[in-house]
């Protein structure tokens, strides 16, 4: 009878040495356990986490402006930008694009050349904001959330 005992607490001590080495090692030996039988029932005052929707953009692709002062043109702006979109409004606003890159190379063209003589570098917030302002009248409110400027440089 002693032999029994001391062959189950052996047998016990083995198999908490095995779990709590596999535990030291990073494996989860009950993970395939609690996968059949099944995990205990969430804690129901725990509110579910909603879910993160990531935003959706369009890509609007290189804007090349000529930056014309004193009648004949001094410098060449260039922009990558992106539209951020609801995701619903993502084909219509990329089936306009030809008319919003048209809308924002004329709002470029009379805004750079007085903003470009005081300054030497793009004012990011400013033209972001002319550029959102630009995409709400030729779109529609709602169909563009904000305008991102990826890349800028001048030359």
């Amino acid at each position: 009878m002693i032999r029994l005992i001391f062959i189950v607490v052996a047998f016990l001590l083995m198999v908490g040495g095995l779990i709590g080495g596999l535990y030291f090692w990073g494996v989860d030996p009950l993970a395939k356990f609690n996968a059949l039988v099944g995990n205990a029932p969430a804690i129901p005052e725990t509110p579910a986490a909603p879910v993160a929707v990531p935003p959706s953009f369009v890509e609007f692709g290189l804007l090349i402006v000529p930056v014309v002062q004193d009648r004949e043109i001094k410098k060449q702006a260039e922009m990558i930008i992106r539209l951020e979109v609801p995701h619903e409004k993502k084909e219509r606003v990329a089936q306009n694009l030809p008319r919003l890159q048209n809308a924002f190379l004329q709002e470029m063209m009379s805004f750079l050349p007085s903003h470009l003589r005081t300054a030497t570098q793009l004012d990011h917030a400013v033209i972001q904001r002319r550029l959102y302002m630009q995409a709400e009248k030729v779109l529609g409110a709602g169909m563009v959330k904000d305008v991102l400027i990826d890349q800028s440089t001048v030359k």
